[in-house]
């Protein structure tokens, strides 16, 4: 068999342009992580004003820290075992059978890389679809963004609710945008359950409609909604269930109901893309959020308290998914120029 050889210039010349490609990359990445810690401290520093340290440190002394960890233990694993599930069945449903179990590793990948930001953390799941399940990349986004549709649409529901049960919850200031969000989901699911199949050809709602990235919009059936939104659904009463306990463990006078009553807020602000792993948001959400229950020291040190156990709980996580996520690099690096040579053929 002959094996013709790249002349020697021509090799160097795709090694230095992939150096330099790969060095571009990572200064981008840096900038990128860089902007999102400076944007997140910012919103820190405008959270904290008012707020000596002293302040924050003597906020803390009456708090039962033995009771809190037990509190943010279980909400950890509230949302650590309950997204495994949701996950699980969201890629079964559009993308073949997924065990909860074969998704731990990439499970421990996203909640680790959310000290980074949300959408890196987002990537651990396109890499695991487009590895483990062949899916392409943007239809594998796509399906992560279907879920994020459902999640807008429960917290849309939630907050209405929480309104009217709760009217004296400072979430009702969310009164309109809950609406507009819940009526644009309830036009979305109508258009991929009713019809979108409909129309004609031409029409660009139908070359939207028929993209072959949308196929989870396509084949999900109300049956997976309910299924999707009820796992969801537990979650985030587990979170608030296991967030009225950290409150109580720092002896803030926050009633169950106004925890409840504010936890789909909490949810979808103290998340924020922004924020890696909720730096400053966090601070910012509580501070403002239940300002007339507590004061804002102590509201502050118990956030800062929130955001550090979030980072000790999420560290370790680092050993538990580099094997597997290395794994999924390496091979998508092996598949990747294969693919390219292909398509230039």
């Amino acid at each position: 068999m002959l094996v013709m050889k790249q002349p020697r210039s021509s090799v160097a010349g795709v090694v230095s342009g992939g150096s330099r490609a790969g060095g571009r990359f990572v200064r981008k990445s840096l900038v990128q992580k860089l902007t999102v810690y400076a944007i997140a401290l910012s919103i820190l520093w405008y959270a904290s004003r008012g707020v000596s340290w002293s302040q924050a440190v003597a906020a803390t002394s009456h708090a039962n820290f033995w009771f809190f960890i037990a509190a943010s233990l279980g909400g950890f694993l509230c949302w650590f075992i309950g997204e495994t599930v949701l996950y699980s069945r969201l890629f079964s449903f559009f993308h073949g059978r997924t065990g909860a179990i074969e998704l731990l590793p990439t499970m421990a990948a996203v909640y680790f890389l959310q000290i980074v930001n949300s959408y890196l953390a987002s990537g651990a799941f396109a890499l695991f679809l487009h590895t483990r399940k062949r899916v392409p990349w943007i239809m594998a986004g796509c399906t992560l963004l279907f879920q994020a549709y459902l999640d807008a649409m429960l917290l849309s529901t939630l907050t209405l609710v929480a309104i009217v049960l709760v009217p004296s919850s400072p979430i009702r200031l969310g009164l309109i945008y809950a609406a507009f969000a819940l009526g644009a989901g309830c036009v979305i699911a109508s258009f991929f359950l009713l019809w979108g199949a409909r129309l004609s050809v031409g029409n660009w709602l139908r070359w939207i409609y028929d993209r072959p990235s949308m196929a989870s919009f396509r084949m999900a059936r109300p049956q997976q909604y309910f299924a999707l939104l009820g796992i969801r659904f537990l979650i985030v009463v587990g979170a608030g269930f296991a967030l009225y306990g950290e409150f109580v463990s720092f002896h803030l006078g926050i009633s169950l109901a106004e925890t409840l009553a504010l936890t789909p807020f909490i949810v979808a602000i103290g998340n924020s893309a922004l924020s890696p792993s909720g730096i400053g948001t966090t601070q910012l959400v509580f501070t403002v959020a239940f300002a007339r229950f507590a004061t804002k020291a102590d509201l502050f040190a118990f956030s800062l308290a929130v955001t550090a156990f979030s980072f000790m709980v999420r560290t370790p996580m680092a050993f538990a998914m580099r094997t597997q996520l290395a794994e999924e690099a390496v091979e998508v690096e092996t598949v990747f120029p294969s693919e390219r040579k292909v398509s230039q053929l």
